[in-house]
């Protein structure tokens, strides 16, 4: 080929590119650019011009044997990629992904996949409506399609508010960027709620649904959860004694804790003994936390008696807390909650994190439900007691040692601070591992047997509790309650060790886990033509370029030899 016809098919093939180039990056909205098609028609007349004037040097040239070599080679590289091409589609369906982002953004954590894998067990079919627009679609499909890939239960679909008016309010939905979370009910849920009368059936809804702004995994996984849940689990936080708040602000406050819980479908209420005249039948937990008056005797009466119903009891005990009757009641239940102030000098190692001598970082825990998934965690605990627990099988009583500090740790008495430094009695130090969490299950029917006929609290033996059925009763409890706290409660695995407690004390077995991760970064979305653009560059622009440098090069030494 001589020189200017090998110009002429590099100008011609430059012309495509850039037309091409120009026709797929413009905007969706409006139409390609007039040059695009210029520059595209003129690179094809360019292009075939150059054959038809190079016709007997082609000719010729297919007779050489290299050219021969040089088809086969084309052949050979047909198939090639026609291989690539058939795997990548088979790869469409089975496929494999590995998420090395920070946060691992793109995978679902152990929470949202226990809820999915709930409604696989449970055959619920969750529906995820995003009332989106079309510019948004690609980067909300990539996070919804994590979804349907875990669970054959879930579905998602788009639909435009404008074009969908009768859909949108059906769902309640007046803005984009809604998304509806619908949870559609089975033949067997649709009977159970009809009633007989046929007038009332058509009126039971044949779904439940719950509105999200944002698509966070959590939100997500929460309005799935709240979508198959048919009643929320009632919680109630003692008051009254000088207990740690649940509402406001303040690093002493729980706020988080409650609204924690409240995303993970518990109703949140505060409860006055004393007014109330006992913990109410609907409660499905109790929590304490911390109080700084002694709690009157009626009122152990009445936590007693709630806890011999099937009662959940949590709390959250401090150092500087005297023994009294909540002490006392808790050691009736096999706890072991003796004066002390846990001192741990192998935190220092962990000053840049918040630890310090009287801050333990404890990383052992034991095989409970709560703490199983915990390995590798650390949990912080800002001045902290001793909470053992020595089960008693034959009382009905099973315990297990939730948390313990690390070696090298200790108990003293009390601890004074004199000239900047921690002292102590070292007559009374006494060496860990130290324990600081428990969990107690009492088996009903046991315990009040090995109670006896005459023990005080036999005349009057209250029934089951409606909301909890089992022949058992939970028990837990920590001896420091900042861990729990607004300050504390985001730091190392803090929240996962009080929510996990919390639902295993509720009785929501797949909730037990380790918390999704918060987003750590913001993607890149390219919409339209950019994202268009950068495909056609990288994938192809980019190697034709090489290729015909490549050409240019080859056909150049031949003329040359």
């Amino acid at each position: 080929m001589e020189n200017r016809n090998l110009y002429l098919f590099i100008a011609s093939a430059v012309l495509l590119l850039i037309g091409i180039s120009g026709w797929a990056g413009h905007d969706q909205f409006s139409e390609p650019p007039r040059w695009a098609y210029a520059t595209i028609a003129l690179g094809i007349v360019c292009f075939v011009y150059t054959v038809w004037i190079s016709r007997r040097e082609l000719q010729g040239g297919i007779r050489l044997r290299s050219t021969r070599t040089g088809i086969q080679v084309a052949l050979m590289v047909v198939v090639v990629t026609a291989i690539l091409v058939i795997v990548e589609l088979a790869s469409i369906k089975h496929f494999k992904r590995w998420d090395v982002t920070p946060g691992n953004f793109y995978s679902l954590s152990a929470k949202t996949m226990n809820l999915l894998n709930k409604l696989e067990r449970e055959k619920r079919r969750i529906e995820i409506i995003a009332f989106t627009r079309k510019i948004e679609q690609p980067a909300i499909t990539e996070i919804l399609a994590q979804y349907v890939r875990a669970s054959k239960q879930v579905s998602y679909r788009f639909l435009d508010l404008d074009a969908s008016p009768r859909t949108a309010k059906k769902y309640d939905v007046d803005a984009y960027g809604t998304l509806v979370v619908v949870h559609h009910f089975s033949k067997e849920e649709t009977g159970k709620q009809n009633t007989s009368d046929s007038a009332e059936q058509e009126k039971k809804p044949t779904f439940r649904s719950e509105k999200i702004f944002n698509l966070s995994e959590n939100a997500i996984a929460n309005a799935i959860l709240k979508t198959i849940q048919t009643e929320q689990k009632r919680v109630y936080y003692l008051t009254g004694h000088g207990e740690r708040p649940f509402s406001g602000q303040g690093r002493e406050a729980m706020r988080a804790l409650s609204i924690s819980m409240r995303d993970d479908n518990y109703q949140v209420e505060e409860l006055l003994l004393l007014r109330k005249k006992g913990v109410p039948d609907n409660a499905n937990m109790l929590i304490i936390a911390a109080p700084q008056k002694e709690l009157e005797e009626i009122e152990i009466k009445y936590i007693d008696d709630y806890i011999k119903s099937g009662g959940r009891l949590l709390v959250f005990l401090e150092p500087d807390m005297k023994p009294g009757r909540l002490t006392a009641l808790l050691e009736r239940y096999s706890f072991g909650i003796p004066q002390s102030f846990v001192v741990d000098p192998e935190s220092v190692r962990f000053e840049l994190a918040g630890g310090n001598i009287i801050t333990p970082f404890a990383v052992n825990y034991g095989l409970h439900d709560i703490t199983k998934q915990l390995q590798g965690l650390a949990t912080v605990f800002p001045t902290v007691r001793k909470v053992s627990a020595k089960g008693m099988p034959k009382a009905g009583l099973h315990s297990e040692e939730l948390v313990k500090t690390g070696a090298g740790s200790f108990t003293v008495d009390s601890i004074a601070i004199q000239n900047g430094q921690l002292a102590f009695d070292p007559k009374t130090k006494k060496d860990g591992p130290v324990p600081i969490g428990a969990a107690v299950t009492v088996t009903l029917d046991l315990y009040k047997l090995a109670q006896g006929p005459g023990s005080p609290d036999d005349s009057k033996t209250p029934a089951l509790s409606k909301t909890n059925e089992k022949n058992e009763a939970r028990i837990v409890v920590f001896g420091d309650a900042d861990f729990a706290s607004d300050a504390f409660i985001g730091a190392q695995g803090n929240a996962n060790l009080v929510l996990n407690t919390v639902n295993w004390l509720g009785g929501e077995k797949d909730l037990i886990t380790i918390r999704p991760k918060s987003r750590t970064g913001e993607p890149l979305v390219l919409a339209g033509g950019e994202g268009r653009f950068v495909h056609l560059f990288t994938v192809w622009i980019m190697p034709l370029f090489i290729i015909l440098i490549g050409a240019a090069v080859y056909v150049r030494r031949r003329q040359l030899r």
